[in-house]
């Protein structure tokens, strides 16, 4: 295993650690992420941008999202998804669990492939209503066993953003 490989799996389990944390955090001890239409994250600051232009829109009909990811994302999801570079989309309630927990859904008909310039653009139908908080994780692990037993394909969630932002998108009834 060279040099490279053991960086990209130290920087994807410390990514993995701080989200764990952030999603583990007991009720009440961190105040709810602010609903809005653009969320990068804070540590390490911009490694995965998302932004949207609806904050309110009619179940079932399109919601873009857009975003970017940095040089060190764009290289841990080469590793990921052995240069597949697919993003999908997933869907947290806005407030946590009784236990504190945020757990999310894989939006997997939402899912993408990254651009060469490290952006990327997705259209979702968005048939569940109420509103939610948006974020984007790396496509279906092809790396190896180790990475991917070992890691989470996590790049933006809904806590522990810039300005505790999470993207936001509320769907109504037709």
């Amino acid at each position: 295993m060279g040099t490279t490989s053991v960086v990209v799996r130290m920087t994807i389990a410390c990514a993995v650690a701080l989200s764990v944390i952030g999603i583990a955090a007991p009720a009440g001890a961190a105040e709810s992420p602010k609903p809005r239409k653009s969320a990068c994250t804070a540590d390490p600051a911009d490694y995965a941008c998302l932004r949207t232009d609806s904050r309110k829109e009619v179940a079932g009909e399109a919601v873009t999202f857009r975003g970017s990811l940095s040089k060190q994302a764009q290289k841990n999801l080469a590793q990921w998804t052995d240069d597949e570079n697919t993003i999908c989309l997933t869907r947290y309630k806005t407030t946590p669990e009784e236990d504190g927990s945020w757990p999310w859904q894989t939006l997997d008909e939402a899912c993408t492939t990254l651009n060469t310039d490290g952006t990327f653009g997705l259209v979702a139908y968005l048939g569940r209503q109420g509103k939610f908080f948006y974020g984007v994780e790396m496509g279906p692990c092809k790396g190896d066993a180790g990475l991917c037993g070992n890691a989470d394909g996590g790049l933006l969630s809904a806590l522990g953003n810039k300005k505790n932002r999470a993207v936001a998108v509320k769907t109504i009834a037709p």
